[in-house]
């Protein structure tokens, strides 16, 4: 068996060793193996020997790893190799393995030893730099020391357009001006024989060559690595082209910085701007433009190469959407980009100027103030169509700021200007004091406040003003400012050069310099000596204010804005049970018997943006017992000269024993109103005037009169005229013997008709016994007037309704026998001959005076209806059919619409017949020819008395004749009238009182569109 390739002692050294190390036998047995390989793989020994140890390698690296055994092998040399391992816990690292053949004495191998070293990270680096390479902007290129480019990166492709196919192999100097080419190689070959070096690890500003020949500015850094011992140059390339720009930009910039910094008048300024930009862009004019906030347009301010005749146009421009490209400019507030003014649409007013001055081309900016406000542009011309570069567009941005900066800055210098005006011109003393209390600064003010000079303060110790019991505030309020404290309005008193002291209100603020350093204070001033000895006779006021506060019988409370109690009266304290001190800081919350009222009294009127509410109101309030009482509440914002507001002042007065009061009265209104308004009329009283005029009006007038109280302003507006004399008699010679009336007289009610009323009533005298007003009361006795009527009519009827029924028997007899006796004349008689149509009148006269002989009776007799179901179409019909006699001859019609309405209902058809009868009657007998008499019917219903409403039909006869006055219509259902020359005038009457036995109505309609119109409206079912 062969021998071990390690000895024991070699195997603890290498045991103690923190690297994997194996041994192999000169076969490639592998045979040892130390604890750490054991421990970093996870393997034994048992399971590495042999060639147990390739599991652990990568698949990918074992192959790589077997051949350079052999190779060394062959060759007797040691060899390394980087490849995987996977370590104990299943992941793969990088190792670097090195391994060492040894020597017998005949030259032969004896056995191998190997190191493996973990070079993982170092891995991970290469790779990450690779990516770093790969990825990075700039141009990175490496060279041997002959110059020949090795490689470059994807950036150097990008730099120069070359493929890296072009450029590896070839001399780097083809990167570079020839300028710079020829001399390159000398330049490393002086390197490589002096080691002097001018350019490595230093870096400097040179030029290159791009592939089509261009040259560009770029910065060169250059770095040397030893590989093999031969050198290798990397040399990193930026291109600075955008950088030389910026500075030539930059020192431009600084020329119009220092300008302003200068104190230059801004025009000064401006111009340079404008000089500035067009040297570093000579093909470009420029111009800048203001804008005037008074006219609200745009005036000239700076250019260089305009035309005169196109500066004067461009001055006064107006600001619009599309008014060139400046205007649109200032307008939008954003940047305006016109390539082409010929054909731009800003452009069509003052494209003709353009054209004659040569401008093709205007890029606007627009100059913003820092709070964003618009101050004017800045223009960009060229005389050709051109689009911006990213380089011109920040060009035109960073111009635009200057000019900005230039504006704010000559705005800044007037305010500074403006502010040095005022600190001389105002009243207070204004003192600049060194850190040693020095004085530096002394301004007007302070002259006229103390009475010094500036010639003589400045210079002096600020402790001349101070009075000896006031020195210790210097140091106080020093070390107030140094701890970075401010002093404001702090009152004390100082003295003035003619020795009085004065009072002050002093406001000191630290001055600091660029580095937060103390190097002044200054102490702005002003006296107040005056308005101190204001406020001590305010003092003095206040006391007698405080007396007269605690004489008020009510409770007064006064409050901060916080609506917490700062004083209060002395009769606060008895009404509520508060000590002073337990209401003062307290909220007034404390007193409100309801939180709600606390928050909506906060929200009405203690509220220093609600509008001013003095209004007395009524709010339940409580006591420190508990109680809670009715209080009325005056509450106003107390505010000072200026009206800002202090606090709040409230009132509260007690009205328990008012409210007891007031209950009392408001029972016995109650039960007043109670009587008045369950009195059938209405209570008035008027004064003793020639109309009556009304003081007072019940509730009940509405019901007398048809109007409202509030309608209602004299008696005359409701008593006829012709009534009124009488009236105003009657109540007069009452007054006159001074006693109470008691008539019956009409009025007019609202909807027009009369009614008669009853007024009692009597004159109310003063002291003197003069007559003050008429008091009374006034009732509606209209149905009580006319049931007296009925009843005298109806007694009167009664009795003509017993003497026409004796009359009829009579009267029958006697109109049979006129009747036989015509009947049998007739038949003697020829018809030709005259004596036959007297006979014919006297047959006439008989049915005239038979008919109305019936027309009495039926209006005098007791109506009894007998209902059945029948159709109210075919009773109207029946009716026609009964006259035709009357229309036969005539060019007479009746008209039916009644579409789908069923007419059918509980009705008495002799009755009703005899209604439309007397309708149809007179409508023929008023109208001329044609008649047209048109019957409506459709459904409706109709209110009972008792409240109930119940189907009903509603027909409406209209004729086509001369209708009817308001007077007819009025009086047309009383007995005896007629607006036929002959007539009972009994017919609608009769017809009424049909009507109304079968519970419905009728009345006279409106007769829009000419001609007499009456509705009837029927219950379909009597109860």
């Amino acid at each position: 068996m062969p021998a071990s390739s390690c000895s024991d002692d070699l195997r603890q050294f290498a045991d103690s060793l923190p690297l994997m190390v194996w041994g192999r036998r000169p076969d490639g047995f592998a045979d040892f193996f130390n604890q750490q390989w054991c421990n970093q793989t996870g393997q034994t020994h048992q399971q590495a020997q042999g060639d147990g140890w390739m599991d652990v390698i990568h698949c990918d690296d074992r192959g790589r790893a077997v051949a350079a055994w052999q190779d060394a092998g062959q060759s007797l040399t040691k060899y390394e190799i980087d490849l995987r391992y996977r370590m104990a816990d299943g992941n793969y690292r990088w190792h670097q393995l090195q391994s060492t053949p040894t020597m017998d004495i005949d030259g032969g191998i004896k056995s191998w030893f190997g190191i493996s070293t973990d070079i993982d990270q170092r891995h991970v680096d290469d790779v990450i730099t690779r990516a770093i390479v790969e990825s990075a902007v700039d141009a990175i290129v490496t060279i041997d020391d002959r110059g020949i480019v090795q490689s470059c990166n994807p950036a150097t492709e990008q730099l120069f357009d070359y493929q890296t196919s072009e450029i590896v192999g070839q001399n780097v100097a083809m990167l570079m001006p020839e300028s710079y080419a020829s001399n390159h190689d000398g330049y490393i070959a002086n390197y490589l024989r002096t080691g002097e070096k001018k350019i490595i690890g230093l870096g400097r500003d040179v030029e290159g060559r791009r592939k089509d020949g261009t040259t560009f500015p770029m910065t060169l850094a250059v770095s040397e690595v030893r590989v093999d011992g031969h050198s290798l140059f990397a040399g990193v390339v930026r291109d600075i082209s955008k950088r030389k720009g910026i500075e030539n930009d930059l020192r431009g910039q600084t020329r119009v910085l220092e300008s302003l910094a200068q104190g230059n008048p801004l025009g000064t300024v401006l111009h340079t701007l404008i000089e500035v930009a067009e040297q570093s862009r000579p093909e470009m004019i420029g111009s800048i433009l203001l804008v005037d906030e008074k006219s609200e347009c745009l005036r000239h301010a700076a250019s260089r190469r305009l035309p005169d005749f196109f500066r004067d146009a461009c001055d006064g421009m107006e600001m619009g959407p599309e008014a060139g490209s400046c205007g649109t400019a200032a307008f939008t507030g954003k940047r305006v980009i016109v390539d082409d003014i010929d054909v731009h649409r800003f452009w069509v007013n003052d494209r003709d100027i353009a054209r004659q001055a040569g401008l093709r081309s205007c890029w606007s900016e627009p100059i913003v103030h820092s709070d964003g406000r618009i101050l004017g542009t800045f223009a960009m011309y060229y005389r050709e169509p051109r689009s911006p570069s990213e380089s011109d567009l920040e060009f035109v941005s960073n111009a635009a700021k200057l000019a900005a900066l230039a504006i704010e800055r000559a705005a800044a210098d007037r305010s500074l200007r403006d502010a040095a005006a005022i600190v001389e011109s105002t009243n207070d003393a204004i003192i600049l004091k060194n850190l040693d209390g020095i004085i530096e600064k002394w301004n007007q003010g302070a002259e006229q406040v103390y009475g010094y000079t500036a010639a003589q303060a400045i210079g002096k110790p600020i402790q001349m003003l101070v009075p000896e019991d006031r020195l210790y505030e210097l140091s106080a309020n020093t070390e107030k400012i140094q701890r970075g404290e401010r002093i404001d309005h702090f009152e004390t008193i100082r003295l003035a050069k003619d020795g009085r002291r004065i009072h002050v209100s002093s406001t000191i603020s630290p001055v600091r310099d660029v580095d937060g350093n103390l190097r002044h204070f200054v102490d702005v001033q002003n006296d107040i000596t005056r308005r101190v000895q204001a406020q001590s006779e305010i003092s003095r006021e206040r006391a007698f204010l405080d007396t007269i506060v605690n004489g008020v019988p009510d409770a007064l409370g006064f409050s901060d804005l916080d609506r917490k109690f700062t004083h209060c009266n002395q009769k606060m304290q008895q009404v509520f049970g508060y000590e002073s001190e337990e209401l003062i800081g307290q909220s007034a919350a404390v007193l409100y018997a309801d939180p709600a009222d606390y928050e909506h009294q906060g929200a009405q009127r203690f509220n220093p943006t609600a509008k001013e509410n003095v209004e007395v109101v009524e709010v339940d309030w409580r006591r420190k017992n508990g109680d809670v009482f009715t209080g009325e509440l005056v509450g106003t914002i107390i505010r000072d000269d200026s009206g800002k507001p202090l606090g709040y002042l409230s009132l509260v007065r007690d009205i328990t024993d008012r409210k007891h009061a007031e209950a009392a009265i408001r029972e016995s209104q109650r039960k007043l109103s109670t009587l008045m308004s369950n009195l059938p009329g209405a209570a008035f009283r008027c004064s003793v005037d020639d109309n009556f005029t009304f003081e007072f009006l019940s509730d009940g007038c509405s019901e007398v009169f048809g109007y409202s109280a509030s309608e209602l302003t004299s008696a005359r507006m409701l008593i006829p005229p012709d009534e009124f004399e009488r009236v105003s008699a009657t109540v007069t010679q009452s007054l006159a013997e001074r006693q109470s009336f008691d008539f019956v007289h009409r009025i007019r009610h609202r909807l027009g008709d009369l009614r008669w009323v009853s007024a009692k009533g009597q004159a109310i005298f003063s002291q003197q016994g003069d007559w003050v007003a008429i008091e009374g009361f006034v009732s509606d006795i209209t149905d009580l007037h006319d049931a007296r009527e009925k009843l005298v009519q109806s007694e009167r009827l009664a009795a003509v309704g017993q003497m026409l029924s004796a009359i009829a028997h009579e009267s029958r007899n006697a109109l049979q026998r006129i009747q036989v006796g015509v009947d049998m004349l007739g038949f003697t008689m020829d018809e030709d001959d005259d004596a036959h149509k007297d006979l014919s009148r006297i047959t006439k006269a008989k049915s005239d005076l038979q008919r109305l002989l019936e027309e009495l009776h039926g209006y005098a007799s007791p109506l009894r209806l007998d209902c059945s179901i029948c159709s109210l179409a075919s009773i109207w019909q029946q009716a026609w059919n009964q006259i035709d006699d009357v229309h036969r001859d005539r060019d007479a019609e009746l008209v039916e619409k009644t579409g789908d309405v069923s007419s059918m209902g509980q009705f008495d058809a002799f009755r009703l017949a005899q209604v439309f009868r007397n309708l149809f009657e007179n409508s023929l007998a008023a109208c001329r020819e044609p008649v047209r008499i048109t019957v409506h019917c459709r459904e409706t219903v109709l209110d009972q008395n008792d409240q109930t409403r119940v189907p009903a039909l509603r027909v409406t006869v209209r004729d086509n004749g001369p209708g009817l006055n308001e007077e007819q219509k009025q009086k047309v259902f009383e007995a005896f009238y007629s607006t036929k020359p002959k007539g009972s005038g009994l017919g609608m009457a009769i017809a009424l009182r049909i009507v109304q036995a079968h519970r419905g109505t009728i009345s006279a309609g409106s007769g829009v569109g000419g001609g007499a119109e009456f509705v009837l409206v029927l219950p379909r079912k009597l109860p």
